[in-house]
């Protein structure tokens, strides 16, 4: 729409009288003859989040009224990146929090802001993540670890140009400036040839941090504080209680948590001068951090930032590798997110661009809505899941927001049957195939098939798990079927289940086999 037909607008919708001063809102246009007017940005497709490569230019035309009256900025945080209404340039490689502002020449202003990320291209230099890598206290002597280091001869923070000491292809060293000035600035990576590519953020602060401010535990169990210049710490309170500190270095505290219910509560840590140490979260220094505390354990597999976008998926094989490992069909896999995008936002766990649930893809990949009030998404990983992680290739493949964390949920017991069998060599138990069917789709290799048992014979006991009268974990038959001696302290015996296991369960139904005691319930973990 042309700045005329915006004017015609303006007149039609909120009359001529009234449009000598404005209009309701930002996204209605107005005729204006006054500088005392507020200014307005007419524009009304304006997105939450833009990409482009740090090769593409990124350009927008900003709209405004008075527009011979109003000067438009944009900002990266207070870094002015560009001064005008059409902006055509390239930007470094990052992620950049762009505000802009639109000031009249009476000082009356108006703003609108977004998201940007660039994307590095094949073969640029690219420092990691590492959170204690990318706090840095003046003076400091640093190592940032990437790839494609090897050419890069200087670093520049805010506006110093820092010689690099050494440089592999997979890490640079370079010391901080003793007079550096603490703040969170921008840094670039320049080469041999004097050409500069982005390397994120830093931030410089020269007092004890804590470089983490949110964490995770369980009420009673042990939780790990990591920072920079914490030797002198003195007390760490959850809701107020005091921890137990069993370990305590520079660089990390181990604190067990006192009994707490499951909820959110503050963290304080608290150095022998009786200061309060301030916390690193999203890149801010700040006061206060949090914990949530659950009964059920949930570990951390991964956490940083990483916007998802259909072109810029999450994708780690080592953690591939842990899931493989550690990871149990019916363990819940939770990834922490925010929403990013106003129109729209889904995301999924996926493997090869196939859902990790049950190996869907588009468009029934399983992807999941994430509303602004989302936090987390949660995906119940399945036989299939251990199938498809063979492939090792994790990934978070979806658009419009922010992965922050990845963890995971390992499964709790759960009731398959129970009653009062009599378990004899001339009466087994044996399942008609409904308990079966839910083991081949949600167990896999170490599940844990777990049976309650009541020894009844005063000669002998014992029991298996089996499957044609083969055991559930080798195959074995008699004599070497695996039976389990049951004594009259025994409640319980346990099974773990092997790849083994799932191709006996595909070809006939659960068993338990055996002599001289009760069945009482079967569980699977």
């Amino acid at each position: 729409m042309t700045i005329k037909n915006m004017i015609m607008a303006g007149l039609m919708c909120c009359g001529f009288a009234a449009a000598l001063t404005s209009c309701s809102n930002d996204t209605e246009a107005f005729y204006t003859v006054s500088e005392d007017d507020g200014p307005r940005i007419l524009n009304d497709d304006l997105k939450s989040s833009y990409e482009v490569s740090r090769d593409e230019n990124f350009t927008m035309q900003i709209l405004v009224t008075p527009s011979d009256l109003t000067i438009v900025r944009w900002y990266d945080g207070d870094v002015l990146l560009y001064e005008g209404a059409n902006i055509d340039r390239t930007f470094e490689a990052g992620s950049y929090k762009v505000k802009i502002v639109a000031t009249t020449v009476n000082g009356k202003e108006t703003y609108r802001s977004f998201n940007l990320t660039v994307k590095p291209v094949d073969g640029d230099p690219v420092v990691g993540n590492d959170a204690q890598a990318r706090i840095q206290s003046p003076g400091d002597a640093v190592i940032m670890s990437g790839t494609n280091l090897a050419n890069i001869k200087k670093v520049k923070i805010n506006g110093r140009e820092i010689d690099v000491l050494a440089a592999t292809s997979t890490s640079i060293q370079y010391q901080l400036p003793a007079d550096m000035a603490e703040g969170q600035y921008r840094i670039s990576l320049v080469d041999e040839m004097g050409q500069s590519f982005g390397g994120g953020m830093v931030t410089i602060y020269g007092e004890a941090l804590v470089t983490k401010g949110d964490f995770m535990g369980q009420s009673e169990g042990t939780v790990t504080i990591p920072g920079r210049k914490l030797g002198d710490v003195k007390s760490v309170t959850v809701n107020g209680l005091e921890c137990s500190i069993e370990s305590l270095t520079n660089e990390e505290i181990v604190v067990t948590l006192p009994t707490l219910e499951e909820g959110v509560y503050d963290v304080k840590v608290i150095a022998n001068d009786g200061t309060a140490i301030k916390f690193l979260q999203d890149g801010e220094v700040v006061d206060n951090a949090t914990i949530k505390v659950s009964t059920v354990a949930e570990e951390i597999l991964w956490e940083g930032n990483h916007a998802v976008d259909w072109g810029n998926i999450f994708e780690d094989n080592a953690l591939a590798v842990v899931l493989k490992e550690n990871a149990k069909p019916r363990a819940t896999l939770r990834l922490y997110v925010k929403r990013t995008d106003t129109e729209y936002a889904k995301g999924c766990a996926a493997v090869n661009w196939a859902d990790i649930v049950n190996g869907g893809t588009d468009p029934n990949r399983g992807d999941v809505d994430i509303s602004f009030e989302d936090t987390y998404v949660d995906f119940q990983l399945t036989a299939k899941s251990m199938e498809l992680l063979e492939q090792n290739n994790f990934q978070v493949v979806g658009h419009g927001f922010d992965l922050k964390k990845i963890t995971l949920i390992q499964p709790s017991e759960e009731e398959l049957w129970s009653g009062n069998h009599a378990v004899d060599w001339g009466t087994i138990w044996e399942d008609d195939g409904t308990i079966t069917e839910q083991l081949k789709q949600t167990a896999g290799p170490g599940s844990v098939l777990r049976l309650y048992v009541k020894r009844t014979d005063s000669e002998y006991a014992l029991g298996c798990a089996a499957v044609g009268w083969a055991d559930i974990v080798n195959g074995g038959t008699d004599p070497n079927r695996g039976d389990v001696q049951i004594s009259f302290e025994d409640t319980e015996i346990e099974f773990k289940f092997t790849k083994k296991s799932m191709e006996l369960l595909n070809s006939g139904n659960l068993q338990v086999v055996g002599h001289g005691f009760d069945l009482q319930k079967i569980t699977i973990e």
